[in-house]
């Protein structure tokens, strides 16, 4: 494992309907992220691996999960070092 990242990041991923009825995802935050799909639903089940593929190419093994919160017409993501994870997954089954 690479350690360039150590914490969580936050991806803001932007979904647009373009004229074709498709939906898009991109972010400001992950360069390369898009994601093309015909449903909301699948758009939103594709991204996660989107991001993981993304952080895998560049070293980085992650967990992508939805945040809770919105901002500004982008919808956060939390990208977590899966080794960090991992550790604290087996602490908590270990207490």
């Amino acid at each position: 494992m690479t350690t360039s990242l150590l914490k969580a990041r936050t991806v803001r991923v932007k979904i647009e309907e373009g004229k074709s009825g498709l939906f898009f995802a991109t972010s400001p935050d992950l360069k390369g992220l898009l994601v093309a799909e015909r449903t909301v639903d699948v758009l939103y089940a594709q991204i996660p691996k989107a991001i993981e593929n993304l952080y895998e190419a560049c070293g980085e093994r992650v967990v992508v999960s939805i945040s809770g919160d919105s901002c500004d017409n982008y919808i956060p993501w939390v990208a977590f070092p899966a080794e960090v994870a991992r550790r604290a997954l087996s602490e908590s089954e270990a207490s």
